[in-house]
């Protein structure tokens, strides 16, 4: 049986409030990528590193010139997120559009829970997953947008909709403080998958972003981590590791999915949390 690998390239990149020029950067960076030896499967952006600033429509050029991208390099491309316009509303989403290597848009994720700033101001909640099994290698890739990796809901919905791989696009100011990398941990191990964090980099209004995109393996482990600059790495994950996870159990000991399989606890609050003793003792209506 062939061995699945799956080439990734994170686009670890500066964000600037014109779309134009955040595309341009990227297509730089996918031309670069030509000279690499082993051919990437899939490129990831970051969170914004589209359009942060005007709301795109989804029919509009931005999003032409992403899918051109895509089949000009023959890859699989979740490019970053977008502000897109969300007809019919008051507001945009916070969108990230991902699309086959033939240029096709397989989908578009919109971020389930926005941030409390500015810069998220009238962003419409999202209210639907995206999972996407890539063309040749049949990678299955969950996508969560910064916040989002806050609520385990979100990622273990993923899990069971099949996802080998996370991937958390991310836009966070260098003020988040350092153990905020250990929610990232969590959600591998938690659902034994590929977890992917990327971030911006550089500076964007007044925060300065703190860069360090993340890989952990379905085990825990760090795969790689960035540094605080603009970079483009590719990293090859071995796919095999999440089944092998999966059914033998982590360190071939701790078998979370399974004893879900087996022992799944009752969720008395699922769908109707807002009944629970929590939220009316501190939001009391």
């Amino acid at each position: 049986m062939n061995e699945r690998l799956l080439n990734l390239a994170i686009v670890q990149m500066p964000i600037s409030p014109d779309a134009g020029e955040n595309v341009d950067f990227l297509a730089e960076r996918l031309e670069a990528l030509e000279d690499e030896v082993r051919r990437p499967d899939l490129v990831v952006g970051v969170e914004y590193g589209i359009a942060p600033q005007k709301p795109e429509p989804v029919d509009g050029e931005i999003m032409r010139r992403l899918g051109e991208l895509a089949a000009k390099h023959q890859v699989a491309l979740l490019p970053g997120s977008m502000k897109m316009v969300a007809p019919g509303e008051e507001g945009f989403r916070n969108a990230a559009p991902f699309f086959g290597p033939d240029g096709s848009l397989l989908g578009v994720y919109d971020k389930m829970v926005p941030w409390d700033t500015a810069l998220e101001a009238g962003t419409i909640p999202g209210d639907e997953y995206l999972m996407v099994e890539l063309p040749g290698s049949g990678a299955r890739i969950g996508v969560l947008i910064c916040f989002d990796a806050d609520f385990p809901e979100i990622a273990r919905t993923l899990t069971l909709m099949g996802s080998e791989v996370l991937i958390q696009l991310s836009m966070d100011p260098d003020s988040i403080p350092p153990q905020y990398r250990d929610v990232k941990v969590a959600r591998a191990i938690e659902n034994q998958a590929f977890y992917v964090y990327t971030c911006g980099a550089g500076d964007y209004g007044s925060m300065h972003l703190r860069g360090r995109s993340l890989v952990v393996g379905p085990e825990g482990d760090t795969v790689f981590e960035a540094g605080e600059a603009a970079t483009t790495s590719l990293i090859t994950l071995e796919l095999g590791r999440v089944a092998n996870a999966r059914r033998r159990g982590s360190w071939h000991q701790v078998a979370q999915l399974d004893a879900l399989r087996q022992n799944a606890p009752e969720q008395p609050f699922a769908g109707r949390e807002l009944e629970s003793p929590l939220f009316t003792e501190y939001w009391p209506e």
